[in-house]
């Protein structure tokens, strides 16, 4: 019974990380950081920079 709950946790690890992965691979071909959901330095820096290029 041990045997099965390490696995399933494991799988369950491995099924988060993997998900992570897609998500971030999936923005990076759309041209996004990884961190585009948050507000860093980089990001308000591109904003500003295209707001003046417009």
């Amino acid at each position: 019974m041990s045997l099965f709950i390490n696995i399933l946790i494991a799988a369950i690890i491995i099924g988060l990380a993997g998900y992570e992965i897609y998500k971030v691979t999936k923005k990076s071909k759309q041209g996004k950081c990884a961190a585009c959901d948050y507000k860093c330095e980089a990001k308000l820096m591109a904003d500003k920079a295209r707001k003046q290029n417009a």
